[in-house]
């Protein structure tokens, strides 16, 4: 039956990813998912499974020629959506040219695109892992500096020096997290009040929709993974149209056109706009989903007319109040159990838990030691504020040393 269906590849098959595969089912394409993971969760939703790295772009056109496939969907990964331009490129397939997509999602090509636009860009330098010396770091940057790779995601291997000394071990953790073994090293931008995130949605080189909230860390545990984002942002409107202004900008010097973009931005303590992050995909922790409860945007069926060529509106959107908590663990050991208490149960949207009872959970050092996910949303900013400020309260993690 399925060689009279138009065939979708989708790379990327975690927890995060099945809402894309399901509704490739439901628009009646016959899905192929490609992940190198061989238990991940999504390929039970797919019509066909192959275990493949989603970075391989060799490997992946390989598998796009063989099957015939009519489109490539690299739903809300960071490393995947280059492969996705690629394949689709080669093929002339439904997509974004692999330079904008490339130079996007590197993050010293992306600093270099922030300076040939006149934006705002952190100081910085990049190295391969075999240029990596002490002797390198002779240069005009002030610390602290940010080491990190290049073209990770979830905020893996992110590391904060203070002086030259710690250099080669925060660059060797860091490239251990690098595909390339590439790093980046940069100044620190010192924001004024939280870091600004969120998605938006580009069609023909235009932001149709966007929706940023502000991040927050656990800096007892590491304060470069995001345990939650609340909409709307604390921002005034006009801080917000200077953000869409410059977003606008790096959209059209990208040369990206079509899909969704996941948008992190600092204010320095001078009032100016950094960009620390333009990614050309969707957010990870089903912002999506939660953006879709608090705006009635659906990004998940608008990036799937755009990745199989259909027209998509720009859309009429509400603005309410929501927020994603990822569940986490201080401490390394085995889950012995989850309390939920029903102050929160009331705002929850969907929950979703990755590691069962009895499973070994990390430390919360990057997006992939997540215990689980809440996805919120409230009536007024007053709950969201008070119901935010109580998760610890709320939510009872218990964690041994020892598995049973």
């Amino acid at each position: 039956m399925h060689n009279t269906q138009d065939k979708i590849l989708l790379l990327g098959g975690s927890y995060a990813q099945i809402p894309a595969i399901k509704a490739a089912n439901d628009r009646g394409l016959y899905t192929i998912l490609c992940d190198y993971l061989p238990d991940n969760p999504g390929q039970k939703f797919a019509a066909e499974y192959i275990n493949a790295s989603t970075t391989d772009k060799k490997r992946i056109l390989e598998i796009a020629r063989e099957r015939r496939v009519d489109y490539v969907w690299a739903y809300a990964s960071d490393p995947a959506a280059p492969t996705a331009a690629y394949v689709s490129e080669k093929l002339g397939l439904p997509g974004n040219s692999y330079e904008s997509v490339i130079t996007l999602s590197e993050k010293h090509l992306f600093r270099q695109l922030q300076k040939e636009s006149g934006l705002n860009y952190p100081a910085s330098l990049s190295f391969t892992k075999s240029e990596i010396s002490e002797d390198r770091l002779e240069m005009n940057m002030e610390y602290p500096l940010i080491v990190k790779p290049v073209d990770s995601s979830g905020s893996k291997g992110v590391v904060l020096i203070n002086n030259p000394s710690e250099f080669k071990k925060a660059a060797n953790y860091a490239s251990s997290f690098s595909r390339s073994d590439r790093i980046i090293v940069e100044e620190y931008v010192d924001a004024e009040g939280p870091q600004l995130h969120g998605d938006g949605f580009v069609v023909n080189g235009t932001l149709i929709f966007w929706y940023l909230g502000d991040h927050f860390y656990n800096d007892e545990v590491n304060p470069f993974v995001p345990y939650s984002t609340v909409w709307p942002s604390e921002k005034s409107e006009t801080d917000l149209n200077r953000v869409y202004k410059v977003i606008s900008h790096l959209i059209e010097c990208s040369g990206f056109k079509n899909g969704s973009i996941n948008i992190e931005v600092r204010f320095a303590k001078d009032d100016e706009i950094y960009i620390m992050e333009m990614g050309p995909r969707s957010g990870g922790n089903f912002v999506p989903k939660l953006l879709e409860y608090a705006t009635g945007f659906d990004a998940i069926e608008a990036g799937l007319n755009i990745a199989t060529g259909k027209q998509v509106l720009k859309p009429e959107i509400k603005k309410e109040f929501a927020a994603y908590y990822v569940i986490h663990s201080k401490h390394n050991g085995y889950l012995k159990n989850i309390t939920i208490s029903e102050n929160l149960t009331a705002h929850i949207k969907e929950q979703h838990q990755y590691v069962n009872i009895g499973g070994e959970v990390h430390s919360f050092q990057g997006s992939n030691a997540a215990i689980g996910i809440l996805l919120m949303t409230f009536p007024d900013k007053e709950t969201m504020d008070d119901v935010m400020g109580k998760m610890d309260q709320y939510i009872n993690i218990e964690v041994e040393q020892d598995a049973k």
